[in-house]
């Protein structure tokens, strides 16, 4: 079953209907569902698709020849010989694409240019010659994201300028991943949606099991499973030194946010962390994040924008022994499961913020909001440092929410709590609240029924499933 991915193939489908030539780049961190995207959309249309290997030069013509000769079984395929060279190759493209619409997907394309560095240059010459006028539609799609912003699409690529539209596919927003797996609880959905962070192919190996336990061991707490040595897996597919860049990941997910923190924990200068930290952020693993409102301000904080990488690297190092000894359900039920409600906190505003960027896109939600984030900074009159979880705010307006992943219902206190702290960031705004709560809202709380004042429940959150 294929789930979410709907503007985008909307999108690809839109300029499938453009006449002429089209060059569409697609990309995103691995496992992401960029094959599967190309798939659903290659659906019924006449196609070529081609997945590229770390192959010799000859090796990955072949290929190409035998893609041609699967995928297009007509007259010229079917006396096909093997293509002895890549412009020999775009000639046949041309030709196949002369009278009728043809798709050429090229997966994993960073591979075909690691074995033939010149053949950028070489498809921007077939781009801007042979196939100009041609009813060609290009997609070259690839997971190492700084070749592809890089290589393909940076100013300096031969492609440069060369691309019809791009597409860098996110992780799906928690009401389409949460329709992976439709059995389990509210709690447990949303839970699993947070652990694996959006991604696709996680989000399947999780479908697979029939609770959020059972998949947390299956897939992190046994040597077989997928995500065992996921993290590990990625980072040397696009980063050397990565002993180094483990140390910092850990330090950054058990709490070490200032860059004075990470450089303590990981027993090094400060200043020799730009360079580790500027690669992590490109991948999108982190971020730096500001106060909503201070984007000038030296206050930003280092935090986990991949879950996954966060839960892993939160809980898997107190885990590897027990893992070690056949240990895996003490290791979940001892070292996960007290704690899992407290790390969910994060992923949990994460989910909120989607739930209210998702009423400003439908209009819902009437104000245009032009910053989105989190606040924090001190408080004059108590004199210590506090924090706002969600705040979204224009020249005008001003939304404050906070967001709570709690077994109790929240009450009065919090409400008033918030209100007290937006009084610091309000200027002379518009306000509103909103509050999340996992567990309901207490009578007491519900009672004010103030205009202002939104309360959102699970079932609410549900709404956009």
């Amino acid at each position: 079953m294929f789930i979410g991915r709907k503007k985008e193939l909307a999108e690809l489908e839109r300029r499938f209907v453009q006449p002429g030539f089209q060059f569409p780049v697609i990309y995103g961190r691995r496992r992401i569902g960029k094959t599967r995207l190309l798939q659903e959309f290659l659906r019924n249309k006449r196609a070529i698709y081609f997945m590229a290997t770390e192959q010799n030069e000859h090796e990955l013509l072949a290929g190409l020849t035998q893609a041609c000769q699967e995928q297009l079984p007509d007259a010229r395929t079917h006396y096909l010989t093997a293509f002895d060279s890549w412009d020999a190759f775009f000639a046949y493209i041309a030709e196949l694409a002369q009278d009728e619409r043809l798709v050429l997907a090229i997966d994993e394309y960073p591979y075909l240019a690691k074995t033939k560095p010149e053949l950028s240059s070489l498809l921007q010459k077939a781009i801007d010659g042979i196939w100009k006028n041609t009813k060609l539609f290009l997609i070259l799609c690839g997971s190492s994201m700084s070749f592809m912003e890089k290589q393909v699409l940076g100013e300096k690529s031969p492609l440069y300028g060369r691309r019809t539209g791009q597409l860098k596919l996110l992780p799906l927003p928690y009401y389409e991943g949460v329709q992976f797996f439709p059995d389990w609880s509210r709690e447990e959905r949303l839970l699993g949606y947070g652990v694996c962070g959006g991604v696709p192919k996680y989000l399947e190996l999780f479908a697979q099991y029939t609770s959020l336990r059972a998949a947390i061991l299956g897939e992190f707490l046994e040597p077989s499973g997928h995500l065992m040595e996921e993290p590990a897996n990625l980072m040397q597919q696009e980063l050397r030194e990565p002993a180094f860049y483990n140390s910092l990941l850990t330090a950054i997910a058990k709490g070490a946010t200032r860059l004075n923190e990470i450089a303590q924990a990981v027993s090094t200068e400060a200043t020799k962390l730009g360079f580790y930290l500027g690669n992590l952020r490109e991948l999108g693993i982190i971020e730096q994040e500001k106060p909503v409102g201070k984007s000038g301000s030296r206050r930003g904080i280092y935090k986990l924008t991949d879950e996954m990488f966060a839960f892993w690297f939160y809980f898997l190092p107190t885990c590897r022994n027990l893992i070690a000894m056949g240990a895996a359900e003490r290791a979940y039920d001892e070292r996960i499961a007290p704690k899992l409600s407290t790390w969910f906190g994060h992923a949990f505003e994460g989910i909120c913020m989607q739930y209210l960027k998702a009423l400003v896109a439908n209009g819902t939600i009437k104000e245009l909001y032009t910053d989105y984030g989190r606040w924090w900074g001190a408080n004059p009159l108590k004199k210590q440092e506090e924090e706002i979880d969600l705040v979204l705010t224009d020249e005008t307006h001003l939304l404050a929410g906070e967001c709570k992943w709690q077994k109790n219902a929240v009450g009065l206190s919090v409400f008033q709590q918030l209100e007290e702290r937006t009084a610091i960031i309000r200027n002379g705004k518009a306000l509103r609240y909103v509050i999340f709560s996992r567990a309901g809202f207490t009578t007491e709380l519900q009672a004010l029924q103030r205009k202002d004042l939104t309360l959102v429940d699970l079932d609410e959150l549900f709404t956009l499933c």
